[in-house]
């Protein structure tokens, strides 16, 4: 169970070790949801946003998802604002940055499912992630998505962005977006 290892860190991401406990058993609806409501959002190559999942995502979830985060990652819970808040898909997607797009934030993700894939920096092994699964990503480090088992160097690029209908290949989360202050300690305790 992924919350009694021990933390792994990578220049891109944090694996923290932890789960969310309060309500974890929703994730596989959600993602049930995500198939019916948005089959065409989860594709190769890109991370997209699963807007329509939000009228059926209660605000008290989100609260509670918040404070949990907050109390399990030590951090002060207005940093995890509901403006922030935000739910995406994607399929397979290689070895790259989003430096342009989140220069001013890291993300705390929770894994809702994660198929046959499992994040990758340009040195590591794609793992499984197991639902519930608490990561901190760095979006400006090169980071990516791929078949677990597998390095960043071994996935082949899918040039046509087209859809992924596949549940092991596809990989959906919630986010928080918080202000790179907060975690960059973290994160520089990774690399050294």
């Amino acid at each position: 169970m992924v919350a009694q290892e021990i933390a792994t860190r990578s220049p891109s991401f944090i694996r923290t070790g932890q789960c969310i406990e309060q309500g974890r058993e929703r994730l596989p609806q959600l993602y049930r949801l995500a198939r019916e409501l948005c089959s065409d959002l989860f594709v190769a190559e890109e991370t997209r946003e699963l807007a329509p999942l939000y009228q059926h995502v209660p605000l008290g979830f989100v609260d509670g998802l918040r404070e949990e985060l907050s109390r399990k990652l030590e951090l002060p819970a207005e940093l995890f604002r509901r403006d922030r808040f935000s739910i995406h898909g994607c399929g397979p997607v290689g070895l790259h940055d989003d430096f342009f797009r989140y220069p001013r934030f890291y993300f705390v993700i929770v894994v809702a499912h994660c198929g046959g894939l499992g994040l990758v920096d340009s040195e590591s092994r794609a793992l499984r992630h197991e639902p519930g699964e608490i990561i901190l990503l760095d979006p400006r480090a090169k980071h990516g998505l791929v078949r677990q088992g597998t390095r960043a160097e071994e996935h082949v690029y899918e040039r046509t962005h087209a859809p992924v209908y596949a549940e092991d290949d596809q990989f959906m989360f919630l986010d928080f977006d918080l202000p790179r202050v907060e975690l960059r300690r973290r994160f520089r305790a990774g690399r050294g």
